[in-house]
């Protein structure tokens, strides 16, 4: 398994124009044009833990290469305590190694990619990994051939102990496996159903041809709030969807989905040609589903989406009272898709550095203890090398949290000082913390989380520093409608629009399980029906939204979508239980950051105190949705009634 965990950060919308909250000190102006070189040293990472200079990154190269053509060595000696013993060590050492390669090469092309040397270290570092899985593929061979009794009395040797999980863990689904001739043909044809890649980190054919056709995609101009006629790009349609001209917004939404309408048919194959692929693989390994197949890949209940779905759709009253708020608030008679994604609320200023936001971040999380926040402390403040703040000309755009065992995590953001920055950065370094305090409590060989649980520390500290900023700021009415009108739309877009996704996927499945054809028409009218029944009677729909569906990338993740409303789902109840139940519920979380990742995910998740085959932490979330909804209700109502006081006493 490649472990560099390369996790992006749930993107916080901005809502709101920035001007200035927190007053800037001698600090650094952040400019992603600006070259790499003006940005303080103290926001840049510190890549010297993984190799000291592109030299040494050159010398761990080479030594990985030899160390993988060697490995094949060990084939064939694996039925002996000392034989598989060897192979385990050797595989991890070079495991390490390539660890620090791709990492190295991933973080220095990430800073920017416009530097050529670093394009190519990077696509080396992907074509040496590809290069150990082939040459390690032999070790699953072997032991899944063995007999239970056989491999049970091979792990029963004490040399063993430390691999003990991790073999396990790998063997777990051993009938599922057929013979070598089937499984080579299964690995020409791109099945990872036993692959030691992550399932979603190496793209099909398939995804490849969908993601050509959005390449190929054509946009029509839009005419924009000053009247210049712009290229509609799939860069910039979330920018121009948001418009808070309304004229805008919609004449962007019906360009960009009148475009997918005539690549309707193509999509819909490009989907359906996927559906149909996990589907056959799922049979070939026995299982009766695909959902089944791609969620035993992690140990994961597939009746944990069941649960999700259904919770959702019990408590979709907070929806419909959103669609009606939104109504009110923008003042239309009839809410649209591209009516959603425009500021809730009246501009706020959402300015705040860095530094500023560093002191926000580690007061919202001293519930968790002084080990916690010194750990913390240790790498979100500037100067630590942790973490990349700023951007610069070049670098990628979003954020991540990436991570390995036997070095510090690295984070990285493009901060431009607006507060939406500040849920960024305390949701990747949840991320980063999940990972520290597992490294500091597993070894090289038990370290990592799965991605059911991959998102629940991220959006934990995301609930933390809402709840605290909320406090911070309860009499500052503007300041509140901004964090309730975040958090909302956090719930409604995480959640909820997430769920939606997840019911869409499971149902086409559930389609070609069934011998339906996968048809444009099927997928629309699908898609339309979800929607008409999630947002509700008070919710149009235009006549081409149904196509939505056709430009999602995670419908080809294979049943990735639930984690992220499971995922906010569990970080809202479990911040919850923290603030209001104190240690025993601290003990709790942290013991699940710290779990191992061949423990099952979701009884790792039931022991910190959320059932995931029980609809409360859905219920929860619907709750506080529904409270929040109150909450901006009565904000509103107040401040119309001081602007009459004020305009009668004008008068």
């Amino acid at each position: 398994m490649k472990r560099v965990q390369m996790i992006i950060g749930v993107v916080i919308l901005s809502f709101f124009s920035a001007t200035v909250l927190a007053t800037p000190s001698k600090t650094y102006t952040p400019d992603s044009n600006a070259p790499r070189s003006s940005v303080p040293s103290a926001y840049k990472w510190k890549l010297a833990p993984l190799a000291g200079s592109d030299g040494a990154w050159e010398g761990m190269y080479r030594q990985a290469k030899k160390q993988i053509s060697a490995l094949p060595h060990h084939k064939g000696k694996l039925s002996t305590a000392s034989g598989l013993s060897a192979c385990l060590t050797d595989y991890f050492s070079l495991r390490s190694i390539l660890d620090r390669v791709s990492m190295y090469a991933n973080l220095k092309h990430d800073q920017d990619v416009e530097v050529e040397r670093y394009q190519k270290m990077n696509q080396r570092s992907v074509t040496l990994m590809k290069s150990f899985q082939q040459n390690a593929s032999f070790m699953r061979q072997e032991l899944l051939a063995m007999d239970a009794s056989t491999l049970s009395t091979l792990l029963a040797d004490t040399s063993l102990k430390p691999y003990r999980a991790y073999v396990q863990n790998m063997t777990r689904r051993a009938g599922r496996m057929k013979g070598p001739e089937a499984e080579e043909v299964l690995g020409i044809v791109g099945d990872n159903l036993f692959s030691e890649t992550d399932l979603n980190e190496i793209p099909s054919d398939i995804e490849l041809v969908f993601k050509a056709t959005m390449r190929d995609l054509q946009l029509p101009m839009v005419t924009d709030e000053k009247g210049k006629r712009i290229q509609l790009t799939l860069s910039n349609y979330g920018k121009y969807r948001a418009s808070k001209d309304r004229r805008v917004r919609r004449e962007t939404v019906e360009g960009f989905f009148g475009a997918l309408r005539k690549y309707q048919n193509i999509l819909a194959a490009t989907l359906g040609g996927e559906v149909k692929r996990d589907v056959t693989l799922a049979k070939v390994r026995d299982y009766d589903r695909a959902i089944d197949a791609y969620l035993d890949r992690e140990n994961v209940d597939p009746k944990v989406v069941d649960t999700m779905i259904r919770a959702i759709n019990a408590n979709l009253k907070p929806l419909h009272r959103y669609v009606a708020l939104r109504k009110r608030l923008l003042g239309v008679k009839d809410l649209h898709l591209y009516d959603l994604y425009t500021p809730l609320v009246p501009s706020v200023s959402t300015t705040i550095r860095y530094d500023d936001a560093v002191g926000d971040i580690l007061t919202s999380l001293k519930p968790m203890g002084k080990a916690y926040l010194g750990k913390l402390s240790e790498g979100i403040q500037p100067g630590s090398g942790w973490a990349d703040v700023y951007p610069n000309k070049g670098k990628e755009s979003g954020a991540f949290s990436a991570s390995f065992w036997g070095t510090h995590p690295y984070v990285k953001t493009n901060y431009q000082n607006d507060i939406d920055d500040a849920f960024t950065t305390t949701h990747e370094f949840g991320h980063a913390m999940h990972s520290a305090l597992n490294m500091k409590t597993q070894s090289a060989v038990n370290f990592g989380y799965s991605s059911f649980l991959a998102e629940i520390a991220s959006t934990f500290n995301e609930a933390m520093l809402t709840d605290y900023l909320l406090k911070k700021y309860e009499n500052d009415d503007a300041m509140s409608l901004y964090l309730l009108g975040n958090q909302l739309e956090s719930i409604r877009t995480t959640i909820y629009r997430q769920a939606l996704f997840a019911e869409f996927e499971k149902k086409i499945h559930e389609y070609a399980e069934a011998g339906t054809p996968l048809t444009a028409e099927l997928f629309n009218t699908t898609y339309r029906d979800l929607v008409r029944r999630y947002y509700g009677s008070g919710f149009t729909i235009g006549s081409d939204d149904e196509i939505e569906w056709a430009y999602i990338p995670h419908f080809y993740w294979k049943y990735y979508v639930f984690t992220y409303a499971t995922g906010l789902a569990s970080g809202i109840a479990l911040s919850e239980k923290v603030r209001t139940e104190g240690k025993p519920a601290l003990d709790r979380y942290l013991a699940m950051l710290q779990s191992p990742v061949t423990a099952n995910p979701v009884e790792v998740l039931r022991k910190a105190g959320i059932d995931p085959l029980k609809p409360d932490a859905i219920r929860a979330a619907a709750r506080l949705m529904s409270e929040t909804i109150t909450k901006i209700e009565r904000i509103v109502a107040r401040q119309k009634k001081k602007r009459l006081q004020t305009a009668q006493y004008s008068k």
